[in-house]
């Protein structure tokens, strides 16, 4: 709970000294916006250990192995990053690269996923 607290103050205000800028410097605007981003996530890697911690229980005690966990790791990886990097583009008037960035991520994660569905689709005809 406090790490949202504090990054909700940060991002208010990245957001607040982005928008006073914007009006004289665009530019700059666009590089406070993204130095706050960076910082945001530089406080979120802590969070990153549990997650991992999480993993490893689900792994160890349900049996569910690497070739299932893994993937799904990717596509969530992938979806946070390009969404991430589209509302950067989007900030910077740049809907083109914002859309192509979300097509990107899609694919990504679409190909992340294809040793999971190969995975199951063998299980699959295992069964039958």
């Amino acid at each position: 709970m406090v790490i949202l607290i504090k990054s909700g103050a940060l991002m208010l205000v990245g957001c607040s000294a982005a928008l006073v800028i914007r009006r004289t410097n665009p530019e700059l605007s666009l590089a406070v916006s993204i130095a706050a981003v960076c910082c945001l996530l530089a406080m979120t890697i802590p969070l990153g250990a549990s997650l991992k911690e999480l993993c490893e229980t689900v792994r160890r005690e349900y049996g569910v192995g690497e070739v299932y966990l893994l993937p799904l790791m990717k596509c969530c990886a992938a979806a946070l990053l390009a969404r991430l990097t589209a509302d950067l583009c989007r900030e910077a008037s740049q809907a083109a690269a914002a859309s192509a960035m979300e097509l990107l991520g899609l694919l990504c994660a679409i190909s992340s996923a294809m040793p999971l569905l190969r995975s199951m689709l063998e299980a699959i005809g295992e069964m039958l």
